[in-house]
């Protein structure tokens, strides 16, 4: 044989090698039946059913296809209104069962400015192996979106109001409807749902926190800066509604510790849901991780979540995105109004890596749109609010919260604007569950006002 047609077949015989090793890092689809609106719908239309057996229905919600592989990672894809079909990685852990409810990590990477949607095949646009491989040794489901630099799907900055503009980011609430498709097709525990990541990942994770917190337990990140560039409505004080565990290291130098000292120091004086830690001698990305990842596995084991808080405070700059907590929604906001009195702007100095100073211009939290806040809590069936630039708000109710026999009392700014019974509304509770498909927070009715 000529040597030539020798190394010929060679070159074949590795590159079909090549090709089949490839083959091996596609991961299988996922795709599940879906057939939650069917039942739905049955339930919706069987006069027979009244609203507490359709609340204990939807409370004890089994519908879920078997999985017959286990603990691997598939592919799935989410159809996104906007961003069209957003690809992600969900590992199913070996001890995945249809029949039990599986607690879930949504676990996002760092160097979003370089990622793409078709990025989805190649593991080294993921973060260090270390914290993946900790996570699936815990029976968490495991969810990895990749980020998008050229749609825009991006959870680090908002790239969608410009360096002067007003817009808010719609990944977060992207972020969170991926959650609602996967909970339609996997038996995933409503009340162990976190939030993870590194760098630009905890950021985004911090991000959830601020903007959509609600289906949530807890939220973990490494070397955050506790912002999103360019944003213009992150509130950070609306992260007194969920626990996080925050880690930093004094030797980063992309995010300065002392920045972040500054934030935390203030918001731990009114927020008891804060772990923070430090670690001394530890780069942006270093050993820290190694060492402390366990702990934030132990963290996120303990943590359950309570969409039933009797306290709510939340901020927001518009009415209708991001601008509901848990049970309280934000249905009409005057910026143009005076804010009241016992609302202050929270924001710091900013940090200068470079010459190690603090300066007084620009704010850390650069041009924040002037924003609407709200303060509510309750206890036996009366509701006390507090206003700052809202013009209407919606309170959703669960028999978990007040006692449906007895009157429900909502004080608005020291002034009574409702008084009287609730009563479970069927179609209200079903259209809430399609919405969020949650089994825990299950909404049987809402209560609107007008705040004057």
């Amino acid at each position: 044989m000529k040597p030539i047609l020798q190394k010929t077949i060679l070159l074949i015989f590795i590159l079909a090698i090549m090709n089949q090793l490839f083959a091996q890092h596609k991961f299988a689809q996922l795709s599940l039946a879906d057939n939650s609106d069917k039942v739905l719908d049955q339930i919706l239309q069987d006069k027979s059913i009244n609203a507490d057996s359709t609340y204990k229905l939807l409370n004890s919600w089994r519908h879920y296809a078997k999985i017959t592989q286990t603990g691997q990672e598939y592919i799935y894809y989410y159809t996104d209104p906007l961003f069209g079909q957003v690809p992600l990685r969900v590992y199913i852990p070996a001890s995945y069962k249809n029949t039990q409810k599986s607690p879930c990590v949504l676990m996002l990477h760092g160097a979003v400015g370089r990622s793409l949607f078709t990025d989805i095949d190649n593991p080294n646009k993921f973060d260090a192996d270390i914290l993946f491989s900790t996570l699936k040794k815990q029976d968490y489901i495991v969810v990895r979106p990749v980020a998008d630099r050229d749609k825009k799907f991006d959870w680090v900055a908002n790239k969608f109001g410009g360096r002067n503009g007003k817009a808010p980011n719609p990944t977060f609430k992207s972020l969170t409807s991926i959650l609602v498709s996967l909970k339609k097709i996997l038996n995933i525990d409503d009340s162990r749902i976190f939030a993870f990541g590194h760098s630009d990942g905890s950021d985004g994770a911090i991000g959830l926190a601020v903007y959509s917190p609600d289906i949530f337990a807890g939220f973990v990140a490494y070397n955050s800066m506790l912002n999103n560039i360019f944003a213009k409505d992150f509130y950070i004080r609306n992260v007194k509604n969920s626990h996080l565990y925050i880690v930093h290291s004094d030797l980063d130098d992309l995010r300065p510790i002392q920045q972040t000292r500054a934030i935390i120091n203030e918001l731990i004086k009114n927020d008891p849901g804060i772990l923070y830690k430090e670690y001394i001698g530890y780069q942006h990305e270093d050993k820290h991780l190694d060492k402390d990842v366990t702990y934030s596995v132990v963290f996120m084991n303990s943590e359950r979540r309570n969409p039933y808080s009797t306290d709510v405070y939340w901020e927001a700059d518009k009415a209708d995105l991001y601008s509901s907590c848990n049970w309280l929604k934000i249905t009409g906001i005057d910026t143009t109004e005076k804010a009241a009195d016992w609302y202050s702007i929270f924001n710091f100095e900013l940090y200068d890596k470079k010459n190690k100073v603090w300066m007084k211009e620009p704010l850390y939290y650069y041009q924040l749109n002037k924003d609407a806040a709200i303060k509510a809590t309750y206890n036996n069936n009366t509701f006390n609010i507090e206003t700052s630039r809202v013009t209407g708000i919606e309170l959703l109710i669960s028999p978990v919260m007040i006692n449906l026999e007895n009157p429900v009392i909502i004080n608005v700014n020291g002034k009574q604007v409702f008084a009287g019974k609730i009563s479970a509304d069927k179609s209200y509770l079903i259209k809430q569950f399609r919405n969020n498909f949650d089994r825990q927070a299950l909404w049987i009715s809402s209560v609107k006002v007008k705040v004057e």
